[in-house]
């Protein structure tokens, strides 16, 4: 019989046939999938695509039949013409992902050529190693998912971080859409200062 992966909030054990407990030390972690505890399903852990992030559960595909984004938002979405990255970093675990990551998956859908995406699935303690982070992103904190970087492309081609949304839009009644949207406009304006 194979060793049982379990992920209890920060400690991770690995239950024996035995009924021995293992912890194994920091970074030892068996190879394969890490799964979440809830559903013993694999976590979507580093970069990924918007086509694995829908197939790999109900409730991101749920959650995107429910947007409905405004003419005004699409409209928005395609009028940025400054070359922008956009990080999306998100948990295949969490509900607050289920919720607001759709809105990123439909504007998508809008295509736009000066606005790259990116996804990065992290695990329960929202650590990811700089190597996950696309060349050239200097690597961010992840204190709550999701959280969206945004990035402008600089002189030369370097990127600089120019904001990010945290959990949920800043405004109450504000879509996730409507909040990227306002800062993919903010980081176009002439003159913007990254932070």
């Amino acid at each position: 019989m194979k060793p049982v992966l379990l992920a209890l909030g920060t400690c991770t054990l690995l239950a024996q046939p035995s009924g021995v407990v293992v912890v194994p030390p920091p970074g030892k972690l068996p190879a394969g999938p890490l799964v979440d505890t809830n559903d013993n399903k694999a976590l979507l852990l580093g970069e990924t695509t918007a086509k694995a992030i829908l197939a790999h559960r109900a409730a991101f595909r749920d959650h995107l039949a429910k947007v409905k984004l405004s003419a005004d938002v699409k409209a928005r979405w395609k009028a940025v013409r400054q070359p922008l990255t956009l990080v999306a970093v998100f948990g295949s675990w969490c509900g607050d992902s289920y919720r607001q990551l759709p809105d990123l998956l439909a504007l998508e859908g809008e295509l736009n050529p000066f606005i790259e995406v990116h996804y990065l699935g992290v695990n329960r303690d929202k650590a990811l190693d700089a190597t996950a982070w696309p060349k050239g992103l200097a690597p961010q904190k992840v204190l709550r998912v999701p959280t969206f970087y945004l990035f402008t492309t600089m002189p030369g081609g370097g990127h600089k971080l120019v904001g990010s949304v945290v959990e949920t839009p800043p405004r109450v009644g504000q879509t996730m859409a409507g909040a990227l949207v306002e800062l993919l406009e903010m980081a176009a304006r002439p003159g913007v200062v990254p932070v």
